[in-house]
């Protein structure tokens, strides 16, 4: 079993990849839970991916890497106990940093290591998230597995280039794919990605 977590500030398509990682991997065999951190009192998120066919357990009212890293142990140990799943996937906030939850992954899955982390990018905002918020954006890409650069299908090739630019000056080894989670494109590499992990 590995866990999967979806890095990403908010608008970064965190819930569309989530559903197509999981209806993939669900067509191909394996069991999907999702656990989804919400920050308000009405999991939007949560009733998305489920009204898409997937099971999601959600945590609110706080931070999974913080306030709420005692509730996302609990989860863990639950979700794998009774639904023994090949993949856990979390969607924490957008404000999470992933090295803290693969901490607490770690923590909470007693000889469990195996943890993939994608940090997902907006291409269309990033440019300005990077001028604004370079140095957190920059916590959540150094602590990815791989970077997957979002929104390619809204934004020119040069701004593509401009973005992998901007990662390849945090990180000069992490893979990057680029994708659109709204139509498809570059999912079938992440799904393959995961899968080699399994």
């Amino acid at each position: 079993m590995i866990v999967c977590q979806l890095a990403g500030f908010l608008g970064s398509g965190k819930t569309t990849l989530l559903i197509r990682l999981g209806t993939a991997l669900g067509r191909a065999g394996r069991r999907v839970a999702i656990i989804v951190n919400e920050v308000g009192e009405v999991g939007v998120d949560g009733a998305v991916i489920e009204s898409n066919g997937l099971r999601s357990v959600e945590l609110t009212e706080g931070c999974i890497c913080c306030s709420l890293s005692g509730s996302l142990q609990n989860t863990l140990r639950q979700v794998s106990t009774e639904f023994e799943p090949d993949v856990i996937m979390i969607e924490p906030t957008g404000l999470a940093l992933p090295n803290k939850i693969k901490q607490i992954v770690r923590t909470s899955m007693i000889g469990e290591d195996r943890t993939f982390t994608i940090c997902l990018i907006d291409a269309f905002r990033a440019p300005k998230l990077f001028a604004e918020a370079g140095a957190f954006l920059g916590r959540q890409v150094d602590g990815a597995d791989v970077v997957a650069i979002n929104k390619v299908d809204l934004v020119s090739q040069e701004v593509r280039d401009q973005v992998e630019g901007t990662v390849r000056g945090i990180t000069s080894s992490t893979p990057i794919v680029f994708i659109s989670a709204r139509d498809g494109q570059g999912i079938e590499e992440l799904v393959g990605m995961v899968e080699e992990v399994l």
